[in-house]
């Protein structure tokens, strides 16, 4: 037989046992007819799950079967479809992977940038649908794409509807190496035949169990047996395995571990034919007892053994300590004492109280709040201080709370300066947000509340919330109110040590400006307008500069109480852990 009648033959064959074994291409109005389906992904990152997404799924014929793009998107992947070609990305470490495939082709290529694998062309067992401008295939065979793909335990569970993505790393144990038929042609330079038995041993894959004790490896093979040479794990942790005469792809033995007690197995071609596999251990946590390598004649592959004496339990009892405290340190710091923001009450338009002398509530309460703010800066260089008006501007009063939630303030402090029509009236208070007391607490609520007639379209801004109504949005607060009150009294005492207005007590009441920021909050009443007296006084420089250092010495007891009650916290919950 010629060897042209020989490889016609061989094609031929190929072509049938494909017909048989590989299903049959589901058309694209097969799929319009299919019902759509609840389909979940889950994403596992760590020791936890990271997040949960739905994805687009259709069914027909008992089988389910998903939209590529969706789950692309669902992997925090990049994407770009071109006709009937998708081609999906991801970054790890600075080196990008590329997974490019076609509606109604069962081959499917991945492009790993600086990998010594190059290009490599899978074959899939159905080939993707294009449907409404969708690439699908079914759920268990994109699990599968991107298993291979990503080198990532990605498993389709029938039973519960959803699509498990470890993607923090290869599973320990996974023996997940291949789906439907790989070209190894493509693996290899152009100019070299693709092994067969007689040209020697070919590595086609690799298999981990782990043991409580310890890690079995399988380098799987077919062929002849081959001499090796097997360097046991040196100081570092590494180990390798050198097969003197043995061809395969690096890709399909290669993986990293995200626990226990093999980190990375890393596979190359020597130049003399020869093909090295470096094992790198986790010795930061294990100990290595033993190792010892053999050719198992049965399955015809090669065993590497590596014992160790460590607890494996106590092993992930640690780590899961260590990831607890790591979560909770990044936690801490969410609500470290970093931010504070200062509101200088009314302004622009909106004059706010005006005395017996034309002395105007904003004029006053802008400087206070400049003053405090300098103070802070000074004595806290490591706080940052956000003004919500630093000059004569009208701010309206959701815009404040707006300000300082963008800059994720730890408290927020509105300075104003208070009026009555009883002239006798006078003092300094401090407020925070909450349903009032008294009928006086209302008549200040309802005073400082009545800027929001100031802006435009108030109406419909604050539609539902008439002057009564907004003493009982104390609830958007409520979650913050023992703090409130606490910086509230500190407040108020620093005032009364520094000035001569006696302080009138802390107070509740409905003030807008407190209802939106998210975070303690209070409003300081710097004292009375209305009275003569304080009027003349809080006209004074030095008045002003004392409020605003009596406002700082009761935030800097509020400070180290918040502090000390973070740092009891963390200490709690890591003795809990």
């Amino acid at each position: 037989m010629s060897e042209y009648s020989y490889r016609l033959r061989y094609h031929v064959l190929l072509v049938l046992l494909l017909t048989i074994v590989m299903p049959g291409t589901l058309s694209a109005a097969s799929l319009d007819n299919a019902r759509k389906t609840r389909l979940s992904i889950y994403v596992v990152k760590g020791f936890k799950l990271d997040y949960k997404q739905k994805v687009s799924a259709v069914k027909t014929g008992g089988t389910v079967y998903v939209d590529l793009e969706s789950v692309s998107r669902a992997m925090r992947l990049l994407n770009k479809r071109n006709g009937s070609l998708l081609g999906m990305a991801y970054e790890e470490g600075g080196k990008t992977s590329v997974c490019r495939l076609r509606a109604g082709n069962n081959f499917v290529s991945f492009m790993h940038e600086k990998s010594d694998t190059g290009k490599r062309v899978v074959q899939l067992r159905s080939a993707p649908v294009l449907r409404k401008g969708r690439l699908w295939l079914p759920a268990g065979d994109a699990a599968r794409l991107f298993s291979l793909w990503m080198d990532r335990e990605v498993v389709y569970d029938r039973s519960k509807r959803k699509i498990e993505a470890f993607l923090w790393s290869s599973r320990p144990g996974s023996g997940r190496r291949t789906i439907g038929l790989v070209d190894e042609r493509k693996s290899y330079k152009s100019d070299r035949a693709v092994p067969t038995q007689k040209s020697g041993t070919v590595i086609t894959g690799l298999d981990l169990k782990e043991l409580a004790n310890g890690v079995i490896i399988r380098v799987n093979a077919t062929g002849k047996k081959t001499p090796i040479s097997f360097i046991k794990p040196d100081k570092q942790g590494t180990a390798s395995l050198t097969l003197q005469n043995a061809k395969g792809n690096p890709a399909d033995i290669s993986r990293t571990f995200g626990k226990g007690l093999v980190k990375q197995v890393r596979a190359i071609s020597l130049g003399n034919g020869a093909m090295q596999i470096s094992i790198a251990l986790n010795t930061r946590y294990y100990r290595v007892k033993s190792s010892e390598c053999k050719w198992d004649s049965k399955r015809n592959c090669y065993v590497v053994s590596i014992m160790s004496d460590v607890d494996v339990q106590k092993v992930y009892r640690r780590e899961k300590q260590r990831r607890i405290t790591q979560a909770l340190a990044k936690d801490l710091q969410k609500w470290k004492f970093d931010t504070i923001v200062l509101d200088a009450g009314h302004g622009g338009k909106d004059p706010g109280a005006i005395g017996p002398s034309g002395t105007r509530e904003k004029d006053i309460v802008l400087k206070i709040v400049r003053d405090l703010g300098s103070i802070i800066r000074r004595e806290w260089p490591n706080v940052k201080v956000v003004y919500t008006r630093v000059d004569d501007r009208f701010i309206p009063l959701k815009q404040r709370g707006k300000i300082a939630n963008r800059n994720k303030g730890k408290l927020f402090v509105s300075v104003h300066c208070n009026a009555a029509k009883n002239r006798s009236a006078r003092g300094a208070e401090v407020y925070i947000l909450g349903p009032h007391k008294n009928d006086a607490a209302l008549r200040v609520a309802m005073l400082e509340n009545a800027a929001i007639k100031q802006e435009e379209n108030y109406k419909e801004k604050y539609k539902g919330f008439s002057d009564e109504h907004t003493i009982m949005s104390s609830l958007a607060q409520n979650a913050f109110t023992l703090q409130s009150k606490e910086a509230a009294r500190h407040v108020l005492e620093g005032m009364e040590k520094k000035t001569k207005i006696n302080g009138r007590g802390v107070r509740q009441a409905g003030f807008m400006v407190l209802w939106t920021p998210s975070m303690p909050s209070l409003l300081v009443e710097a004292g009375y307008l209305s009275n003569r007296e304080e009027e003349k006084m809080l006209r004074r420089r030095q008045v002003q500069i004392r409020i605003a250092q009596g406002i700082f010495n009761g935030l800097k007891q509020y400070r180290a109480s918040y502090e000390k009650q973070r740092i009891v916290s963390g200490s709690r919950v890591r003795s809990e852990g």
